[in-house]
């Protein structure tokens, strides 16, 4: 009798919470326009079940939902569950500017990433955000970045090197080499520890981050994603502890190596002297030493975000040249002003802030294809969107791609066009119209790295080679796991530069 009881008590509970979820799906879709929806499956069924498809759906620049449906529209996942897309410039600006940033919060399908990345600075809030934050930023003092650029300088050279033997041998997919490059880069500058990828290019550590973070998109969509011990017996769960065990045992490894280092008092090398993870293992959390479990979700987290975020960047940012080659030789004349052969090529942090153009093709590339194609928040307090009022707990999704993407916000937004980021021809537009490293107080603490890497590694690149369009002419095809990318690789050819004379 109990247990009959205590299972009429349990369906009549979960009856009221899918009521309660209905009738605030019906007020949304009353509110923001959407497509037709199934009662159950919400808009899961009327999208394709792989990672192309579900990004031309939305982001297509013709049938895609932000051109069909406007700026602001309601997505329902299974069993009534709302997600708010939000790409009006005026309401983003209303959801990161949030003054509070102790109380900003992930959207809930971030905590799909908690298995990975722990509750670290990205998918903290409260007190552990803020402690956080105040322990990492100093890692990102300029003083520290200046001694970076001869990391990224030495690792760039590498790459140089690395593509002497594809000059005039046909296409290559330019991702595979700057993702090695990317890990070399966040490995040996925040790290300390130098592994070699761009020798060793079968790194499994790349290959498990590529596979997961397909797998993380289609649990997004997925029936069971929000019960974790249903979705872990699931195929796409099976193999994601599998790949967890891959990474976290990468990261274990860098952290006890690093820790063996420091015992034995090993010196480093002058450009790693400072880094992430020294400072970690010498701060203090709460007034304590951090645990190892503290400190592999802060390392994770940030070879994730500086790791994939930042090949991708490069890597559309060299497809976009070897696409317009007048704005590639403007760049190559602004280069070679200054450095005037490779040979005198020392590139230094004031020097990258010195170079104006350079600035503006960067700028433009994560423009039109922005590194992160969108990101989420849980709202902390009833907000107006368009108009109307939102209640707390809301999640909302801001599509970056739509937004940087949408003419209101950029004529002729697939154009690539790096003087529309000279300063004589920015005002007038929004400051939320364009936000590749989000805004507000939890924006991306690693923008500046990643800014003085892409730039250093294109200024690099454009000194020893020109990049030229692929043989077969066609645009990648564009795929969203976490991290803009190309379900076909991202291709180009190499030919040597042709020096001034």
């Amino acid at each position: 009798m109990i247990v009959l009881t205590f299972f009429v008590v349990a369906v009549i509970y979960c009856f009221a919470v899918l009521y309660r979820r209905k009738q605030f799906v019906d007020l949304m879709l009353n509110k923001f326009r959407a497509p037709s929806t199934d009662p159950l499956l919400g808009h899961v069924a009327r999208i394709p079940p792989n990672s192309p498809g579900i990004f031309k759906t939305f982001f297509d620049s013709k049938e895609g939902w932000f051109r069909k449906y406007g700026k602001n529209i309601a997505l329902i996942r299974p069993l009534y569950d709302v997600q708010l897309f939000v790409s009006n410039p005026a309401d983003v600006e209303k959801i990161l500017a949030n003054p509070n940033s102790k109380t900003a919060r992930k959207a809930d399908s971030y905590f799909d990433l908690e298995a990975w990345l722990g509750t670290g600075l990205l998918l903290a809030w409260g007190e552990k955000w803020f402690q956080r934050r105040k322990i990492i930023t100093p890692t990102f003092h300029f003083n520290i970045l200046e001694q970076f650029t001869e990391v990224m300088s030495k690792q760039s050279d590498i790459l140089v090197q690395k593509l002497k033997p594809k000059v005039n041998a046909g296409d290559i997919d330019i991702y595979l080499y700057t993702t090695l490059f990317a890990l070399d880069v966040i490995c040996e500058t925040s790290m300390g520890i130098p592994i070699d990828a761009q020798s060793s290019p079968d790194s499994e550590y790349v290959k498990a981050v590529k596979e997961i973070t397909l797998i993380l998109q289609r649990r997004f969509f997925s029936l069971v994603s929000r019960w974790q011990f249903l979705y872990d017996l699931t195929p796409d769960g099976r193999r994601e502890k599998e790949l967890l065990k891959i990474l976290h045992g990468f990261t274990d490894s860098v952290i006890l190596q690093r820790r063996e280092q420091l015992l034995q008092k090993k010196p480093t090398d002058k450009a790693t002297k400072m880094n992430f993870l020294d400072m970690l293992l010498n701060s203090t959390m709460n007034g304590k030493p951090p645990s190892n479990s503290d400190i592999r979700e802060e390392v994770d987290t940030f070879m994730f975000e500086g790791h994939d975020t930042t090949t991708s960047g490069i890597a559309f940012a060299l497809y976009q040249l070897s696409q317009h080659k007048d704005i590639q030789d403007r760049l190559y004349e602004e280069l070679a002003d200054i450095y005037g052969d490779t040979n005198h090529m020392e590139i230094t942090y004031k020097q990258l802030a010195d170079l104006r153009y350079l600035d503006m093709v960067v700028k433009e590339a994560l423009r039109i294809r922005p590194s992160v194609p969108l990101i989420g928040r849980r709202l902390t307090e009833d907000t107006v969107i368009d108009g109307v009022n939102v209640p707390n707990g809301t999640n909302i999704i801001i599509p970056i791609y739509a937004l940087h993407n949408d003419p209101d916000n950029f004529p002729n937004p697939q154009k690539f066009d790096p003087d529309r980021f000279d300063p004589s021809q920015t005002e007038g537009r929004h400051p939320f119209a364009y936000v590749p490293f989000s805004a507000g107080a939890r924006n991306c603490i690693g923008q500046k790295f990643a800014l003085i890497e892409i730039k250093l590694v294109i200024a690099k690149l454009i000194m020893h080679y020109e990049l030229l369009p692929a043989t077969e002419q066609k645009s990648p095809i564009l795929q969203g796991d976490i991290v803009l990318k190309s379900a076909d690789g991202i291709c180009l050819r190499l030919a040597e530069r042709k020096r001034n004379k």
